[in-house]
C-alpha cells in the first residue's frame, strides 16, 4: 500500500487528510490546471449519462408531476449524494459547491429533453475528459491518478477539490492550504523514496 494510501486513512471526514491526499498526486501546474479545466466537464457529463436512468417509483402526487424527471439517478448520486457530502465535510465550501451540482443536475434534465442527440454530446465529453486527466498524469504529474490508489475516495473528493483550488487562489482558508502542501509534500517524498527502492 501506498504511503498516500495510508495518508488517506484518516477517513472521509478528515478535510486535511482528504485534501493532502488528492493534493499529492496534483502538484504539477499544468496537470492542476487541467484538473481544474476537466474535472468540472467528467462531473457534469457523468450527471447527464446518470440522468438517463430513472428512479423507480410507484406513486408520485399530482403537484410533483412536473418534476419527476429529477428522480434520476444522476440527481441522487451527484444532487443529494456529493452535494450532501461537500456540506458535511467542510460546510463553507459546501455552499459553493452545492448549487453548482443542482444547476449541474437541473441543465442535464433539461438538455436531455431538448437537444437532440444530447447524449452523443454527453459521452464526447466524459470521454475528452478522462483521456486529457491521463495525459496530465502521465506527461506532466508521470504518476497515476489518484483513483487507481482509492477508487472511491478519488471520485469523490475530485470535484470538491477543484472549489478548494479556487479558494486557495483567491488567498482565502490559508492555513488550510498550508497544512495540505507541507502533508503532500511529505507524501511526494515518500512515493519518489519508494519508487527509488523499486529500481
Amino acid at each position: 500500500m501506498s504511503s498516500t494510501v495510508k495518508e488517506s486513512s484518516g477517513g472521509l471526514w478528515n478535510l486535511p487528510s482528504q485534501l493532502a491526499f488528492y493534493r499529492s498526486y496534483h502538484h504539477d501546474p499544468i496537470n492542476v490546471l487541467i484538473h481544474a479545466l476537466f474535472i468540472p466537464t467528467i462531473l457534469y457529463t457523468s450527471t447527464g449519462i446518470l440522468a438517463n436512468v430513472q428512479l423507480p417509483y410507484q406513486y408520485i402526487p399530482d403537484e410533483l408531476k412536473p418534476y419527476e424527471s429529477y428522480l434520476n439517478l444522476g440527481s441522487l448520486i451527484i444532487g443529494v449524494g456529493y452535494a450532501g457530502y461537500y456540506l458535511l465535510l467542510d460546510w463553507r465550501a459546501g455552499i459553493i459547491a452545492a448549487p453548482v451540482l443542482w444547476a449541474f443536475v437541473h441543465t442535464n434534465v433539461i438538455n436531455l429533453s431538448s437537444i437532440e442527440g444530447y447524449n452523443n454530446y454527453l459521452w464526447t465529453g466524459f470521454v475528452i475528459g478522462w483521456i486529457v486527466q491521463f495525459i496530465g498524469h502521465g506527461f506532466f504529474e508521470k504518476r497515476a491518478p489518484a483513483l487507481l490508489d482509492n477508487l472511491l475516495q478519488a471520485l469523490v473528493l475530485a470535484p470538491f477539490f477543484v472549489v478548494f483550488e479556487a479558494i486557495f487562489l483567491l488567498g482565502l482558508r490559508s492555513e488550510l492550504r498550508e497544512n495540505m502542501e507541507v502533508r503532500a509534500l511529505e507524501n511526494i517524498e515518500k512515493f519518489k523514496e519508494a519508487n527509488k527502492k523499486k529500481l
